[in-house]
């Protein structure tokens, strides 16, 4: 090797270690100056902090952002949003900033009401007097709001609980011709808002749904998961929206986090919309990690309940009862966590699922729970907590007797719906508290106008299972009934009557209009299927006659020379019988239409032409068929013919 070759070398070797080394340098140099930006801003917002805690009264009442008072709508406006930025909201500073919007309503720009009630709901801080002062003064700006504004407008109304339906009812005819501008969030805040407050739109909702179709790359795995809990708020089965809404949540699955796995589902069984692809991937995520880590006891109830409620997965899905029987052990050792809605919620799921039901560990587990904490037992978690007893077949007498004791004190809380559970499961797992049944009774009797049919039938037959006699509920059914005669099913109408049978509380009133009711549904129903079984029965007939024909085929005497091989007929249908008997009715046109024939034909056209010609009532025009009006059928013809 030449000196020259050795010394390019040599340089090009340090060349290349003085350009690594200054690589590195760089490199520690920029850790060093973010620790130091990072240490900066730290210590930054802790002086800050500090100074505005430390500092005497006086001088923060003569600052600009404690005196309120002396804001105008730009300073009022900023100083408000930071005054919650930098956790610093007081209720009695936050009631003064109110107050001084409250008297600047009329001044204030789109952009500024929704700035200062976005702050309001992040501070969890509610004015009912400005909230009233901004619906009014809103309305008449509504054309001016970009669609940030309307977005956040509507989330803040939802954070804050303000249920103001002319408002909402006005953005509804304001926003769509401009959701088109709308982004992805801005989408789902306004369908989130809705869905929390309760305000049902179908034309707003159909319009929002048309853009989640016509562009869902533009919304995010938050921004679909809001829509779908907006759209399964009010169980709106949009046959094109959800389609769409599973296909992209399948493909951003990696971003879910373990509540948003739940919450899909729950949207998802809500509206019972099966897309098995987007469930199966869902569920074996959760049940590895990190979401698994991350899965509350919470969020595992939601799960299972949603489950129930689609009825899936099926046996033959080896995948998801793997996944499921991960979350089975994993909820089974949190059980002392949940609370008693918790408890109620996965013990519902245990007595709706198949695979669940055979988890003898997590269902005595729930019982267990539910036995210790049956004093902090909602109303509604105990109806619940029977039913689920009664579908499971689980006659616990001990926690029977303390749901029994805990559910007389809160029978003023129980819907109709959860009265009528009650009653109908202690009936079914044949537990009779004769003080529980007495209560239940009084509080029946308190809210008989409020139950619907299937509750009248699920009270009647539990009391004439148990065999308790409470006439004075009978009698106050009784009425109920009558007032609801016109509502009842067919099913209902047999609950009720097997129910008052049972009760021997029966009267021949109410046996002959539950009759007449009966009478009324079967007529109705078999009109509503009268379409579908005339083609039934026309087929029948057809196949009918063709049979007589072929068993009865009359002989004919012709001469032993003429006597040609017997062929089967081809079979006719009952079109061909008619087209068959008008021929015949040519042929044998002089000879009366009104004799008796036994050849077994079907009825001529002739002889139905004249049967309908036939007065039917005193008074009654004859009907005159165009066919037999010589000459066509003009106005001088049908003249001629009934004269």
């Amino acid at each position: 090797m030449s000196i020259c070759q050795i010394c390019v070398e040599w340089t090009s070797r340090r060349f290349a270690q003085a350009s690594c080394r200054r690589v590195q340098l760089q490199v520690r140099w920029a850790k060093i100056k973010a620790l130091k930006s990072e240490f900066k801003l730290e210590r930054n917002k802790q002086k800050n902090h500090r100074e505005a805690f430390e500092t005497p009264t006086d001088p923060i009442l003569q600052s600009q952002m404690y005196t309120p008072e002396a804001l105008k709508t730009k300073n009022l406006t900023k100083f408000c949003n930071h005054l919650v930025a930098f956790g610093l909201q007081v209720p009695e500073l936050m009631d003064r900033y109110a107050a001084r919007a409250e008297e600047l309503a009329a001044q204030l720009t789109a952009s500024q009401f929704t700035i200062i009630l976005n702050a309001f709901a992040r501070a969890s801080h509610r004015h009912d007097a400005m909230l009233k002062t901004f619906s009014k003064r809103m309305l008449p700006k509504l054309h001016m709001f970009l669609p940030i504004d309307f977005s956040q407008l509507c989330n803040a109304y939802a954070k804050l609980r303000e249920h103001d339906e002319v408002l909402f009812k006005r953005l509804a005819l304001e926003m769509p011709h401009k959701l088109p501008h709308f982004e992805g969030i801005h989408l789902s805040c306004v369908a989130n808002a809705y869905a929390r407050l309760a305000i049902r739109d179908d034309l707003l909702f159909d319009d929002i749904a048309d853009e989640v179709i016509r562009r869902p790359q533009d919304l995010s795995h938050v921004a679909l998961l809001n829509i779908a809990n907006g759209f399964s708020r009010f169980k709106i089965r949009h046959k094109r929206l959800w389609p769409i809404i599973g296909e992209w949540l399948l493909q951003s699955h990696l971003d879910l986090q373990a509540q948003d796995v739940a919450t899909a589902f729950n949207a998802f069984s809500a509206v019972d919309f099966k897309q098995t692809e987007l469930f199966r991937t869902l569920l074996v995520s959760l049940s590895q990690e990190p979401l698994l880590s991350q899965a509350s006891p919470t969020t595992l109830c939601l799960t299972f309940n949603s489950l129930a409620r689609l009825t899936w997965p099926a046996k033959s899905d080896v995948e998801a009862n793997a996944a499921l029987d991960v979350l089975v052990e994993k909820v089974t050792s949190q059980l002392p966590a949940l609370e008693p809605v918790g408890l109620t919620q996965l013990l519902h799921a245990c007595s709706r699922l198949r695979q669940l039901q055979s988890k003898n560990a997590l269902v005595e587990g729930i019982l267990e729970q539910a036995g210790q904490q049956i004093s902090k037992f909602p109303a509604q978690s105990l109806s619940l907590l029977v039913n689920a007893c009664a579908r499971l077949q689980k006659k616990d007498v001990p926690l029977l007797t303390k749901v029994a004791k805990c559910a007389a004190p809160l029978l003023p809380e129980f819907t109709p719906q959860a009265l009528a559970i009650t009653a109908d499961s202690f009936a079914k797992l044949e537990v009779r508290s004769e003080i529980l049944f007495y209560l239940l009774a009084e509080e029946i009797l308190q809210k008989i106008p409020l139950f619907s049919g299937q509750g009248i039938g699920l009270v009647l037959q539990a009391y004439g299972k148990l065999g308790i006699n409470n006439q004075k509920l009978a009698q106050a059914c009784r009425k109920h009934v009558r007032a609801l005669s016109d509502e009842l099913t067919l099913w209902e109408v047999d609950a009720i009557e097997e129910g008052f049978k049972k009760m021997g509380a029966s009267d021949g009133s109410t046996v002959a209009l539950l009759q007449k009711v009966r009478q009324r549904l079967v007529v109705n129903t078999a009109e509503v299927d009268g379409a579908w079984v005339e083609d039934d029965l026309l087929e029948r007939l057809a196949k009918e006659e063709e049979l007589r024909m072929t068993k009865h085929r009359p002989e004919q005497d012709v001469e032993p020379k003429s006597i040609a091989p017997l062929q089967e007929p081809a079979p006719l249908d009952l079109w061909d019988m008619w087209s068959n008997a008008d021929k015949a009715d040519d042929k044998s046109q002089g000879q009366d239409s009104f004799a008796d024939s036994d050849d077994g034909t079907a009825t001529s056209s002739s002889r139905l032409r004249e049967y309908l010609a036939r007065p039917e009532k005193v008074g009654r025009k004859p009907i005159v068929l165009d066919s037999e009006i010589p000459g066509g059928g003009g106005r001088k013809h049908r003249r001629r013919a009934r004269t």
